[in-house]
């Protein structure tokens, strides 16, 4: 009997010091967590819950982590993990459904997504961040009108959130159809720019300015969004491009070369920009150095072209790069490849591959 006593007390002991353990690892994860070192903060995650499997802050913290690292399966099961412990309703629970909300959303689950946003709202109705996720549900259902009272909602408990105002002129950008100047457009502007005035770091903000600026016309405004843009964040290759098509439609062609190239060497997978260094070098002659970017577009393309989701998007830009190398080798003389690649943009679907196959082709 005092044998077994003894072993009990160590067992405690034990289990005690594992427990102590345990949480000084979610006390090191908060801390890189905070810090946005979130790769770290999931490795001391993983000793925490290896020590104590039933540690459900852990769990909860884990999720958030997963969620940072776009790791949302993992978020969605970690959540799964604490509603299996079946702990008590509490000020947490709310927050427990949205968190896998999101990862739904991002998965694109509506469904799920919704009944677990319901639930949380059910719990706690004075969280802006539920309006402003099942405004994020609703526009991706669109279900314009719901999702931009919803973020109404979202903006009248918290006004200080870039998030929110980011969203509503996306929404509206698709919903209302503005026309430069008129009201629809003064209040799409007016809601990108508070969201940059609350968040100036921010890139994602700049570019839904800038491409917003550039779809009205006013492109002298949208290249000063894309400098700022690569100066916050000069490895990000989105800018480069934009800026270089600016100068590519205004016949700025070697500063648009400068661009796109630069656009390259930081993404050497971007058929886009690969396309419209070509259809530069083309414009200024540089028949050998256009084929060549063509090509790679072309190369690139028909490997997305095999795993798209969108496969018609793809399909056409493809058959839109034959159309442009087949133009840029008739140019060069090589007449018998030109007729090819004309042939190739018809059977990819676009018809004036084949009015142009007749037009130069004639003999093959």
């Amino acid at each position: 009997m005092r044998k077994v006593l003894v072993v009990c007390v160590i067992m405690l002991v034990c289990s005690g010091l594992q427990a102590q353990k345990s949480r000084e690892f979610f006390k090191f994860a908060k801390f890189k967590y905070d810090n946005e070192l979130y790769q770290e903060s999931l490795d001391y995650l993983d000793n925490a819950l290896s020590m104590d499997s039933v540690y459900i802050n852990a769990y909860f913290l884990r999720a958030e982590v997963n969620f940072e690292l776009k790791r949302y399966y993992n978020t969605i099961l970690d959540i799964n993990s604490i509603f299996k412990l079946k702990p008590a309703t509490t000020a947490f629970t709310a927050f427990y459904y949205l968190t896998r909300a999101k990862a739904f959303l991002e998965v694109s689950d509506l469904k799920s997504a919704k009944v677990d946003l319901d639930k949380s709202l059910a719990l706690s109705a004075n969280n802006a961040d539920l309006y402003f996720y099942r405004a994020k549900l609703e526009w991706m259902k669109d279900d314009f009108t719901e999702a931009l009272e919803d973020l109404e909602v979202a903006i009248n408990k918290n006004s200080d959130n870039p998030e929110y105002y980011a969203l509503r002129s996306q929404i509206k950008i698709k919903y209302l159809k503005p026309i430069k100047g008129n009201e629809a457009y003064q209040s799409i502007l007016s809601d990108i720019n508070v969201a940059i005035a609350l968040a100036e770091d921010n890139y994602t903000y700049y570019l839904i300015r800038s491409n917003f600026l550039k779809s009205m016309g006013e492109e002298e405004e949208a290249v000063e969004d894309y400098n700022t843009m690569i100066e916050l964040s000069p490895n990000k290759e989105n800018a480069y491009t934009e800026r270089g098509v600016i100068k590519m439609n205004k016949f700025n062609y070697k500063s648009a070369v400068e661009d796109f190239t630069k656009s390259i060497e930081i993404n050497p997978n971007d058929a886009r920009s690969f396309r419209y260094r070509g259809l530069c070098n083309n414009n200024m002659s540089r028949f050998r150095e256009a084929q060549r970017d063509f090509t790679k577009s072309i190369d690139i393309l028909t490997k997305e072209l095999e795993r798209a989701a969108d496969k018609e998007t793809v399909q056409k830009n493809l058959a839109e790069t034959y159309l442009l190398r087949g133009h840029c080798l008739n140019l060069m003389g090589n007449n018998a490849n030109a007729c090819r690649d004309f042939l190739s943009a018809y059977n990819l679907g676009v018809k004036k591959g084949l009015n142009y196959y007749r037009k130069y082709c004639g003999i093959y």
